[in-house]
């Protein structure tokens, strides 16, 4: 390994000073000169590296702030995000030639190739207005609720635009042992069973109100929804051995909104009489 007294000399020698002068300095002489060889390495260094200003404009031309500007620097992003103003510097970046790349969610990724960067300058480029992007092709997927979910398996529900053309919806007896597996109409078709527990056993809610007894006779215009649960039931439920019938009402907003549904369809379908 070279002392570093030679590395000195050399460095004196390149930068225009007399080696023979490291040789006959004191200390602190010798902290001051390299010191000052340091910071001409840094000016050096400087000098050969650029920076790329500029702007970015929504589609309406207005600055559009928090946009996303980066380049690669061998094989490395450098990159930044733009002010209020919608201005950006994008820097240290070595001198040659860069493609600048603008970015932001809901606009199509522009590009801006052969930025020249030169050494100790600001080179501006011209302001990019975003551009919204094309929609192409999708495929409509319909979504099917499940009866029974994975995470609560003792629980099957309905909406009411699931069981509004069922035509035992008017008689909730018929209705639950229909479409709910484990509910049974009682031999005399007066209850419920639900897993072969007994009718008295089981409990209603109707909007969160308690209904002990007999199923309750909701219309079934004014349903929104029915749960039943045959086993595993919630805390919130007490202590009940049978099953649960959880029913929830429409809003009257809802109930508005069917009603002149239903008008507007028979209007459509009324025929007409021919003059």
């Amino acid at each position: 390994m070279r002392p570093f007294a030679h590395d000195i000399e050399d460095g004196c020698a390149i930068y225009g000073f007399d080696a023979s002068y490291w040789k006959h300095t004191t200390m602190r002489h010798r902290t001051i000169l390299i010191t000052a060889l340091l910071l001409n390495c840094a000016v050096l260094t400087a000098q050969t590296s650029g920076e790329i200003r500029g702007r970015v404009l929504d589609p309406n031309g207005d600055p559009q702030p928090f946009a996303n500007v980066y380049t690669t620097v061998s094989g490395a992003l450098v990159g930044c995000e733009t002010d209020m103003d919608g201005r950006f510097i994008l820097k240290p970046l070595p001198t040659g030639l860069y493609s600048i790349h603008y970015s932001f969610s809901g606009y199509a990724t522009l590009e801006m190739a052969g930025v020249e960067v030169t050494p100790d300058r600001a080179t501006y480029v011209k302001d990019q207005r975003m551009k919204g992007k094309e929609l192409g092709e999708y495929e409509k997927i319909e979504y099917r609720r499940k009866l029974i979910t994975i995470d609560d398996p003792n629980r099957m529900s309905l909406l009411a635009e699931e069981f509004e053309h069922d035509p035992t919806r008017r008689d909730p007896i018929q209705f639950l042992s229909k479409n709910f597996a484990g509910v049974t109409a009682a031999p005399n078709g007066d209850g419920l069973y639900f897993r072969g527990s007994r009718s008295e056993n089981m409990v209603s809610f109707i909007d969160g109100i308690k209904v002990s007894g007999a199923v309750p006779h909701v219309p079934p215009s004014a349903i929104s929804n029915v749960s039943v649960y045959t086993g595993g039931l919630p805390a919130k439920y007490g202590d009940v051995t049978g099953g649960v019938v959880v029913m929830e009402t429409k809003t009257y907003a809802e109930m508005y909104q069917a009603a002149n549904a239903r008008q507007a369809k028979f209007e459509r379908e009324e025929p007409t009489d021919p003059e």
